[in-house]
Order: structure tokens, then sequence, then C-alpha cells
């Protein structure tokens, strides 16, 4: 089985919790996204940055253009605004069929359209129902007849011929389901009711003891999640925020609760920016280093390759894993730890990590799982043993600080790297700045045994 739309490849092992194991295909990154997008005819900067290398939405977006007259206009999109248009094209384009065997033109084309429209959505409003997310075959026969169509449809036949032949909807089962899985979660969350969902498959509350409710399969969050995407487009930040912060309450109520779980970890990698919400990632940050600092399992939902995947600025991305490093287990016990993915980050990009790790000197928590340890002695060791990446960068960076810390590693670069301090010292003393010439002063004094 392939599980589409996760932050990243996966090894088939690193299933999450709940999924039968399978590869997750991320988006297409890179050369594999440009390649893509030029096949499919698709402009560079047409398509958001976010969705730019999402496979389905290239496909999609490239059936548009070709149905469209002349050239588009360069006006970047997102993907519900390419799930829209190819949704208005297959309607369309069903219409086109019925009124070519019903003798319709003109205007009446454009009405039958929007009809189609209509009964596409009743079709998702019903295949939110229990179940696998299809239409039985009573429900699509009467959503689109294979005879005479009742008079509220404007007669007519071929409604079901047409609606397969245009690759709406295709068999499956004993029923109907649409064709494409991720336009169906985009069209069904548009009509799912939220909060009720949420407080079923989450919050439970107000629910009675003992009450019964239908098992929603674990497949089926696509919906749920496209629902919440939604209260961003619909009424703005601040109320995706807080109905995220809530999933971050009842996920620390309970740790177990694979909605809860799921839901953050796929919403928070589908905005476009997840800077608006850095208050409720620290909130579930801080919940999962108390919970690793006391022994207590953590969602795996929420592993390095989360925090990774997040579109975030660096500065926010460290300050997260600063606080996520005390959920890290000993330094060799198995599986990926954040202080793995902090020196990863530093060794492909040493010019803007080595500032932000300098941050850490003041953090002066205990490591729970590595004794005698503190976060501070921790970015001291990363800067150390990556240093041959950016070597007179980091001699930039330390003295610059002014910190204890930072005074501790430049002393032992002068012994270790004395070639690097030496070059730092010439820029130092050329320096105009008081502070500067006392640095060169002092670090050259120490250097010069080592030299």
């Amino acid at each position: 089985p392939v599980a589409a739309g996760g932050p990243g490849p996966e090894p088939a092992s690193a299933a999450p919790a709940g999924l039968p194991p399978c590869v997750r295909l991320g988006d297409l990154c890179g050369d594999e996204a440009r390649q893509a997008r030029a096949r499919h005819r698709v402009p560079e900067g047409v398509l958001a940055e976010a969705d730019a290398g999402h496979p389905l939405t290239l496909r999609l977006l490239s059936e548009v253009h070709a149905a469209l007259p002349g050239t588009p206009a360069p006006v970047p999109v997102t993907r519900d605004a390419v799930f829209e248009a190819y949704l208005d094209l297959m309607c369309l384009r069903v219409a086109h069929r019925l009124a070519g065997e019903n003798g319709l033109h003109g205007t009446a084309v454009r009405r039958l359209a929007a009809k189609v429209s209509g009964q596409v959505h009743e079709a998702a409003r019903r295949s939110l129902g229990p179940g696998q997310g299809a239409l039985d075959r009573e429900s699509f026969e009467a959503l689109f007849p294979w005879g005479p169509a009742p008079a509220r449809l404007g007669g007519g036949t071929g409604w079901a011929p047409a609606v397969l032949a245009e690759g709406l909807f295709v068999p499956a089962g004993s029923g109907y389901r649409f064709a494409h899985e991720e336009v169906a979660d985009w069209i069904q969350g548009t009509h799912l009711d939220l909060d009720e969902a949420l407080r079923a498959l989450v919050h439970r509350r107000g629910t009675p003891h003992g009450t019964h409710t239908l098992p929603v399969p674990h497949h089926r969050i696509g919906s749920v999640v496209e629902a919440v995407l939604l209260l961003a487009r619909q009424h703005g930040v601040p109320q995706l925020a807080l109905t995220l912060e809530e999933l971050v309450h009842a996920l620390d109520l309970d740790p177990h609760s694979w909605w809860a779980a799921r839901l953050l970890a796929e919403v928070l990698t589908r905005v476009p920016d997840a800077t608006p919400y850095t208050e409720v990632l620290r909130l579930l940050a801080d919940g999962i280093a108390e919970r690793g600092g006391e022994g207590r399992p953590t969602p795996q939902d929420f592993g390095p390759g989360f925090w990774t995947s997040l579109r975030l600025p660096g500065a926010t991305r460290l300050d997260l894993l600063r606080r996520l490093v005390l959920a890290d287990g000993p330094p060799h016990a198995p599986g990926p730890r954040h202080l793995d993915t902090v020196a990863g980050l530093l060794t492909a990009d040493p010019a803007a990590v080595q500032p932000l790790l300098v941050r850490w000197f003041d953090d002066d928590r205990p490591l729970p799982a590595t004794p005698h340890a503190t976060v501070a002695t921790a970015a001291q060791a990363l800067l150390h043993t990556h240093r041959h990446r950016g070597l007179d960068g980091l001699t930039e960076v330390l003295v610059d600080s002014a910190h204890r810390r930072a005074d501790e590693l430049l002393g032992v670069l002068a012994e270790e790297e004395p070639s690097a301090l030496c070059r730092a010292v010439e820029r130092w003393a050329r320096d105009e700045r008081m502070e500067r010439q006392t640095a060169a002063v002092t670090y050259g004094l120490r250097t010069a045994p080592h030299a």
C-alpha cells in the first residue's frame, strides 16, 4: 500500500501508527519537482511554493491549463484553487456531454453545469457517512440517473454515463467513489461538521458515559484534515490556531489519542507557513519534552522529521529543537534524536545555524538522558564537533557573543585549531572596534604557544 501526501518519504518500518506497513510518498523536491512541472507544462512560479511539488496538483493544473483558451495569466495559485478549478472543469465537461445528448446550447449548458456541481457536492455530503467514503449503487443512481433525470435536474438522460466517462467517479466494489482520493477529501472537508467531528473523535465533551459511537477508519482522516485547514481560509489564522491549541491540550490529557496526534501532524505540515502557529508548536514541544524527560512515551508522529518538515524560519525551528532535546534518549539508544537533527542542520548550513546555537549557551537545563550534560554544553559540543565546515565563521560568531561559554570554546580552538585563530587574530587586530582589538590581544597570547 502507498499513502500519499506525507511530509516526506519514510521507510516502511516507519509507517505511522494505525496504518499498515507502507511507504509514505511526500511531495516532489528540487530537480524532481522542476522536471515534473516541465513535463506537465506548468510554468515556474504559477503554483504557490507549498504546492509546487505536489504531484496531483501538477497533473490537475495541467489539465485545467490545457482546457483554457490562450495562455493562462501568470498568477500564483494554491492547491485549493487548482482543485476548485478542476472540479468546475469536470462539471462543465459533464454538462457538455449531457447537452450534446439532449440538444442544449449556450446558457442552458452553463445552468446544467451548475446542476452537475450541485449533485457532485451532494455526493460528497453523502460520502461522509459511515463506510469507506464511497457511494452505494442506489445513492449514486439517485444522484446521477442512468435513465431519464427528474425535472429538477432539467430532464434528459445519460447522467451516470457522463460522470463516469469524464472520470469524475469510478466504480468501487458494489458502488462508486471519486476518482481522486485527495480531491474527494478536499470537497468532503467543505461539508464536514468539524465541531461535531472533533467532539466525537478527539474531545468527546458532553458524550454520556457508555455511549456507543460508530468507529471512523483512520484512513478517513483526509476529509477531517481538509476541514481543519478550511478554518484558516474561511475564518482566519486565529481560529485555526485556537483549534490546534485545543488539539494539543487533548493530546496532553491523552498522549495515546491517535486522532489528536495525526490531525496536528497533518495540518501543521500542510499549512503554507507555520509561523503564525509558533505558540501552538511551543506548547506541543514543551509537552513532548516533559513526557520524554519523565521517561513516558511520546507520539511517534512528532519525531525529528516532523519538526524539519515544518515551513518555519531557521531561528524558530532551532528554538523548538532546543526545547525538544530534553526528550532525547541516551546517545547510543536506537532511533533518531533531536540533537542529531540539529547536527544535520548545522552541517548543511553552518553560517545560518552557528549563531542560533550560540543562543543556547544561556540554557543550563540538564539533559535527562545524558548525565552531566546541559542544553548549553550540548550546543558547545555540537559547534566543536562540526566546526570544520565553517571554522572562520565560527570564530566570528563566538567572539560576537562575548559569552563565557564562547570564550571556553575559543580557548579550545586556540589549542586545536591555531591556524584558524591566527587568521581571526589578524582580522580582529585590523578591526577599528576596540572590543575586537582587545580580543586580538587576548586570543593572540592564548594561541601563540600552539602556533
